[in-house]
């Protein structure tokens, strides 16, 4: 590899990691927000640091080459880490001496806290979401120095979650969704869906809710009887099944993930729908062009293709869409104007949960790029406080069942899930994390817009008038 091509690879690495830190200012509304002081602080303070150190050593004497190191260390853990005074020790049982010995009277980070609890370290004296609840009490969002680790590696391209090639995202989709769908039914339940759902009143069970949400899908997408319906990144299959079934589509679902597959392959042949449901196993970008379909969902998917594949991402959905087609994104966002326990939460779950989701925005960002790539907005719903109840349903069920996955798959990883549900139900419900329905066409003047003019086709969650 000459150095030429070295360069080139580098600089279009610099340009995406630039694109990432911009789409983090996406979530910013005043200069003072938490992405911005992050971004500041480290691109500023590490080359300040890197320069002061060798000036020092230079200038003054090479002895002094580690005092800036050791100024630092005390700064972090005499000063930086000394938070404000807190009963923790309310809250939080520390099997772990030393920690008890500068939190138990002390607010704690949660970074810090979450790896504790990970490696049982500590324990808490409530239910993990009960305890949550009252995190005011006894937590601060400081950045700890392994989060802020996490950060600096975000900038190699060895350890960045920014790569999106074919290889990465098998890769990635093989370490979280191949991990065993035994694991996945502890939590998700028999519907076997890992998305929002949508609630006609908080009396429904999480089947219900995850039935209205297929119906709702399909009765936006206008998807009936000969519709020809494709679902990107289907999961368990259940959207596409539930379009047969209900809808009397022609189906089509594709997943990368080999459980996934095997899952839905052998779910079709239960219910008897070979004829009009089919599953394919590969990358979107694989997904054959010969026949354009009528509807197009791609249900939290979107997030997994990452800022630098978003366009060309859309653009392959137009390309299976046909020119009078409708698609319907739906996708995990953010909030704007994000506080330090929104960025908090945002970055523990780009570390632990889904490490390659980068493309989380505002809704701001997604309107942009689907006009960018040639699509007209049709309707957008927010559904962030629906999945705050659903994920209550899925870390209930997942309390529930963890005694019996715990064998295989451990202590440390059945604890990090208890954690991510009970604090993900808090974020979405105060909006920390929404969620959006996203319905679209092609931005032709061929298409017929009076299609929308019809009462049958005012669709929405609230709709008197809608098909579900």
């Amino acid at each position: 590899i000459n150095a030429e091509y070295m360069g080139h690879l580098l600089s279009v690495y610099f340009f995406f990691e630039m694109e990432k830190i911009a789409v983090g200012l996406e979530l910013t509304r005043r200069w003072t927000d938490p992405p911005i002081v992050l971004a500041v602080g480290l691109i500023v303070g590490i080359p300040s640091f890197i320069v002061i150190t060798i000036l020092l050593s230079i200038y003054v004497h090479v002895l002094t080459f580690p005092v800036p190191a050791l100024l630092l260390w005390f700064f972090y853990n005499f000063i930086y880490m000394r938070t404000p005074p807190a009963p923790t020790d309310k809250y939080v049982v520390f099997k772990d001496k030393s920690l008890g010995k500068k939190f138990g009277k002390r607010k704690i980070p949660v970074c810090i806290l979450y790896e504790a609890f990970i490696r049982e370290q500590v324990d808490f004296t409530k239910d993990v979401y009960l305890t949550l609840q009252e995190r005011d009490q006894f937590i601060c969002y400081r950045p700890s120095f392994t989060l802020l680790k996490f950060l600096v590696l975000q900038v190699f391209p060895s350890t960045s979650s920014s790569f999106h090639n074919k290889k990465a995202d098998e890769k990635e989709i093989k370490l979280h969704y191949d991990r065993g769908n035994d694991f996945f039914a502890g939590f998700l339940g028999p519907s076997m869906i890992y998305t929002s759902p949508v609630y006609h009143g908080l009396h429904q069970s999480l089947e219900e809710a995850q039935a209205n949400k297929c119906s709702l899908v399909c009765s936006k997408l206008q998807v009936g009887m000969g519709k020809t319906m494709l679902d990107i990144g289907c999961g368990w299959g259940t959207l596409a099944r539930h379009a047969a079934k209900k809808f009397f589509a022609k189906s089509t679902g594709v997943t990368l993930s080999k459980e996934q597959h095997q899952w839905c392959e052998q779910k079709t042949k239960e219910e008897g729908l070979e004829s009009s449901v089919t599953f394919l196993h590969r990358d979107y970008r694989d997904i054959p062009l010969n026949a354009p379909y009528d509807a197009i969902s791609a249900i939290e998917m979107a997030e997994h293709v990452g800022i630098r594949n978003f366009q060309a991402f859309l653009t392959r959905v137009s390309q299976l869409l046909k020119d009078d087609g409708l698609f319907l994104m739906q996708v995990s966002g953010l909030r704007k104007g994000s506080d330090w326990e929104d960025i908090m939460w945002g970055l523990f779950m780009s570390k632990y949960i889904f490490p390659g989701a980068d493309a989380s925005t505002p809704l701001n960002w997604y309107v942009k790029q689907m006009e960018q790539a040639g699509f007209e907005i049709r309707s957008v719903e927010t559904i962030g406080k629906h999945y705050s109840h659903g994920i209550m349903q899925w870390y209930r069920n997942w309390e529930s069942n963890k005694a019996s996955l715990v064998g295989k798959y451990g202590e440390p990883l059945c604890r990090l899930w208890s954690f991510f549900l009970a604090w993900s139900v808090i974020a979405s419900g105060q909006g920390t994390a929404t969620c959006f329905q996203i319905l679209a066409h092609k931005n032709k003047s061929s298409f017929n817009r009076d299609v929308f003019t019809s009462q049958d086709t005012h669709v929405g969650m609230y709709s008197k008038d809608s098909k579900f």
